[in-house]
């Protein structure tokens, strides 16, 4: 079943089910697809929060304005404390720092992608240097537009670069799917999310109405915090802009959190599986050669095709002793001529090819493993392997909810607060806060719609 298919019916079953719940239920519905559960229990758990951590959690706040609209939220932070020469120079002081350190965090995973032009690659890091993770997921969606009408104009079909963030749903612009444990990452992260700003709303003094459950036909979708809307519109901007960061930082701060368990455990863990996988694993037999690999629309030629052939058992690699994949991934040089010793199984020849990667670093072989059958595998095996996987998901589907919520349009939080941040760089003589406000919104509401059509045009095609 394709994605296109899956998205359609999707959103067919969660209308379905809103109906049902309005008119049977009585329940409260939005978006003619989402049921809203309301609970008024959870309210005092948040008040407790907000009183017990109220300058931690402003802290966590104040973080998230600066790196989700980088040097511009800066800015606005201490436009109050700053004359105007100190607020230029902290502005582009912020704007090198943010830049480079986009550059280090990025910028060789953007050079070394042979699907990003070096200049898409530089657009990125500049856009994240100067509006902060808004400005990447801008500059990821100026890519993928890119990478569709260059891709459309000489016939070839791209990847949407615009998709459902679900299990079972290939992740745009890739070719993996979120494992079906996703559910169960994305769900306590929604929650998180609403309750930050939950608690930064009643930092601020903001009654809550209701905290509820927000379900997509039978599935949890989230949470949702329901202010007291009046007494809201009356708090300052500062103290807005402050509620509307918590949301998107608490995600992005679970993400960095998981991103370092994984970057302290991944090593010990793959030490421990590589020593099993390479006593069990007793030598690699090609099963398929294709001539090219298709990513998204870009094809590159595999290097192996026409040397090796379907049961070539690997001997060696560059002099090295083949018998299982790490050691074939291990012993692959890229950029450089590498030496096969194959024998194939069909007619006991064995032969020497010189095989160099392509652009994508490798061959473009298929490889069945040989297994010594005798040796077990132990059973935290494949223990360590889930878990090592569930901690790195958790990482990325928190930092997708984190730079997504920061888009600079409505509905997204970071659509809010990219009001309150650019209003007071419009004209203020001609129009009052709400007029410039306003004009904001449309501004990114127009640039967004924009790249959202063009990105989502493979799904017509």
């Amino acid at each position: 079943m394709t994605t296109t298919l899956w998205i359609i019916l999707v959103f067919a079953f969660a209308a379905f089910c809103a109906t049902f719940a309005r008119l049977v239920f009585k329940q409260r519905t939005t978006l003619w697809i989402l049921i809203l559960l309301d609970t008024k229990s959870l309210i005092k758990r948040v008040n407790k929060l907000a009183e017990k951590h109220k300058k931690a959690l402003t802290a966590m706040s104040v973080f998230g304005v600066a790196v989700g609209f980088g040097p511009f939220g800066v800015d606005y932070l201490i436009k109050d404390k700053a004359t105007k020469k100190k607020r230029i120079f902290i502005f582009i002081i912020s704007l090198l720092i943010a830049t480079y350190i986009s550059y280090l965090l990025a910028g060789s995973m953007f050079f070394g992608n042979p699907l990003i032009p070096k200049f898409i690659s530089y657009l990125i890091i500049i856009l994240t240097g100067i509006m902060g993770l808004s400005g990447f997921i801008l500059g990821a969606l100026l890519f993928s537009a890119y990478d569709i009408i260059a891709k459309m104009f000489v016939g070839k079909v791209a990847c949407p670069g615009i998709g459902l963030v679900i299990p079972g749903v290939k992740v745009p612009k890739t070719n993996f799917f979120i494992p079906w444990y996703g559910w169960l990452i994305l769900i306590p992260a929604a929650f998180i999310h609403e309750f930050s700003h939950g608690i930064m709303l009643r930092v601020a003094k903001i009654k809550l109405k209701s905290i509820g459950v927000m379900l997509l036909g039978i599935l949890p979708l989230g949470a949702y915090v329901e202010p007291d809307e009046e007494k809201f519109k009356k708090i300052d901007n500062k103290k807005k802009l402050k509620m509307y960061a918590a949301g998107p930082t608490s995600n992005l701060i679970v993400a960095i959190i998981f991103f370092i368990v994984y970057l302290l455990i991944s090593a010990p863990i793959a030490n421990y599986t590589t020593s099993i996988d390479n006593q069990r694993e007793i030598g690699l037999v090609v099963s398929q050669v294709t001539a090219t690999t298709e990513v998204c629309g870009s094809s590159f030629d595999n290097p192996a095709f026409g040397k090796l052939v379907k049961n070539d058992l690997i001997i060696s690699v560059n002099g090295n002793l083949i018998k299982s994949r790490n050691d074939l991934t291990k012993n692959i040089k890229k950029d450089q001529e590498n030496e096969f010793v194959v024998k194939n199984l069909d007619t006991n020849i064995t032969r020497t090819e010189y095989i160099t990667t392509n652009e994508l670093g490798n061959i473009g072989i298929t490889a069945d493993v040989l297994v010594d059958e005798t040796i077990k595998v132990p059973k935290d095996y494949s223990f360590y392997k889930i878990l090592l996987s569930v901690i790195l998901w958790v990482a990325l589907l928190n930092f997708i909810l984190a730079t997504t919520n920061f888009l600079p349009t409505i509905p997204f939080d970071g659509g809010f607060m990219a009001q309150i941040i650019f209003c007071d760089f419009l004209n203020k003589k001609k129009n009052n806060e709400e007029k410039r406000m306003k004009k904001v919104m449309w501004f990114f509401i127009c640039v967004l719609i924009f790249l959202a059509l063009l990105n989502i045009i493979p799904y017509f095609l």
